[in-house]
């Protein structure tokens, strides 16, 4: 199936996309039944994918990550490993995220914070 940019998208003017726009993000979906569009959309890495999505699966023999048994995106299997224990330490139980949440004066993670937000944000 092919998804269309919406004329009221921001990225419908688009015609070529660079090597980390391999993924697009959408707010709404809707169509007719021979065409699909989106609207409110922004252009993601695979970065957040692999820290904030779903379950990952590193497929070793293939090169690839597996992300909610769909999203492929290929990388290194050690690569992939230590981004899995990254995220398991971000967003796991008792990762970081669940301990900023819990304890509001936390003033030491903040560069772990900023940290992360540089990682996840495209390339200036």
């Amino acid at each position: 199936h092919e998804i269309f940019f919406h004329r009221s998208s921001v990225n419908a003017s688009k015609k070529h996309f660079t090597k980390d726009q391999s993924w697009v993000v959408f707010f709404e979906k809707f169509g007719t039944p021979s065409r699909v569009s989106v609207s409110t959309t922004c252009f993601v890495n695979s970065i957040p994918l692999l820290l904030f999505g779903g379950p990952v699966v590193v497929k070793h023999t293939e090169r690839k990550v597996v992300i909610e048994d769909w999203m492929e995106v290929e990388m290194a299997a050690q690569v992939g490993v230590l981004m899995r224990q990254l995220r398991e330490q971000i967003v796991g139980k008792d990762g970081l995220l669940y301990n900023l949440i819990s304890k509001t004066d936390s003033h030491e993670d903040t560069e772990i914070i900023d940290n992360i937000v540089e990682i996840v944000s495209p390339s200036k």
